[in-house]
């Protein structure tokens, strides 16, 4: 009896922890409500979102991208024209940029766990694989195991509640990868390659946005950073606030600078150059990303309206960041605490303007300059 009790505790045990460990920003959103209340509806708006992955490869100073998307899940008679589900890879050393779409029947997700199924196409928190063939035959396949080490929660208490026509939740900013990725007769095996894994999902694109994000500092193993944001609707009807929340993990220090939080937070965003500073009640961050335009790739994501948004991406710029404590008494200057530096940056700017990646000065992202 004593056995039977123990090993029906550890079930339970078992079982609370699995539930306790799933992350629920990182399961599926769409028509959730309905599917919790049991009312047989179904959600009919314009809809979108995507699991996105990224991984750099120290060694051979490769990069690549992967993601698994959902456009209007309702749609089965295509009635709008970004409709789809879709894989899409991306090899920035190649500058290959390939994408797959599915009928939307091809798609299953879950509402418990991390988990995306696109015909043999497969992500989970802890997994992903896939394959493209390109139009020229050049065949991209990849099998890919990811550990999460840190997740940072950009909007804080506003996440999942669509405040704002977009979501961004950095499920994984820091995760290590181990796997291999094929394209071509070209392999790249990956072990303990610093990687990242984040969610988007919405309504509408925003005016534009941008991104920041690397887990591969000099000297600093365990350091992460993530930093994303741009100028969404809110409610759905004014864009009345531009700006980024900043996250940062340091020697075990979890640092946030968050506008919903009321943090200061600007940016001066023009091609090829990212400035951002965060300031809080404690402490303040300086951030320059920069890459030259060469190292960029236009990743074309489509609206639930079939409306093409350009993201300009690349994973290997260099990225500045200087961290401060407020003096004790306030009195005196900022006293700095660590300088980071790396060569293996995430950074992109999107918005629906085709810049041709030849420049990138946007109106109402200078919000700043005397940096």
């Amino acid at each position: 009896m004593k056995v039977w009790i123990l090993f029906s505790v550890g079930i339970l045990l078992a079982l609370s922890q699995s539930a306790y460990s799933v992350d629920i920003h990182n399961t599926y959103k769409w028509n959730r409500k309905n599917v919790n209340k049991n009312n047989g509806k179904v959600d009919r708006d314009p809809w979108y979102e995507w699991w996105y992955y990224k991984v750099v490869d120290p060694k051979t100073s490769k990069s690549f991208f992967f993601v698994y998307g959902i456009v209007n899940p309702w749609d089965d008679a295509g009635t709008m024209k970004g409709t789809r589900s879709y894989v899409g890879m991306g090899d920035f050393k190649n500058k290959l940029n390939l994408e797959e779409h599915f009928p939307i029947s091809n798609f299953s997700s879950s509402y418990d766990k991390t988990f995306v199924a696109i015909d043999s196409n497969m992500a989970t928190d802890k997994k992903i694989y896939g394959s493209i063939i390109d139009k020229s035959g050049k065949i991209a396949k990849w099998d890919v195991d990811v550990t999460k080490k840190w997740s940072f929660n950009a909007t804080g208490w506003a996440t999942g509640k669509m405040i704002t026509n977009i979501e961004w939740y950095p499920a994984q900013a820091d995760a290590l990868c181990n796997g291999t990725i094929t394209v071509g007769a070209e392999v790249t095996k990956l072990t303990d390659a610093p990687c990242y894994q984040d969610r988007n999902w919405g309504h509408s694109f925003p005016k534009w946005w941008t991104w920041i994000v690397s887990n591969h500092f000099e000297g600093h193993s365990e350091t992460a950073l993530a930093i994303g944001g741009g100028k969404p609707q809110f409610f759905g009807k004014v864009e009345p606030i531009e700006g980024v929340a900043i996250g940062l993990k340091h020697k075990g220090v979890e640092y946030h600078f968050r506008p919903n939080d009321l943090d200061l937070v600007r940016v001066n965003i023009k091609f090829g150059k990212w400035e951002v500073l965060g300031l809080n009640r404690k402490y303040k961050i300086e951030i320059v990303a920069s890459a030259p335009k060469d190292q960029f790739m236009d990743l074309e994501f489509v609206t639930p309206e079939g409306k093409v948004f350009h993201d300009y991406e690349t994973l290997t710029g260099e990225i500045k960041v200087k961290l401060y404590k407020r003096p004790r008494y306030l009195i005196g200057k900022w006293e700095l605490i660590d300088t980071l530096t790396t060569k293996y940056g995430g950074i992109e700017y999107g918005s629906d303007k085709d810049y041709g990646l030849t420049s990138l000065l946007n109106e109402n992202i200078e919000l700043f300059s005397n940096f």
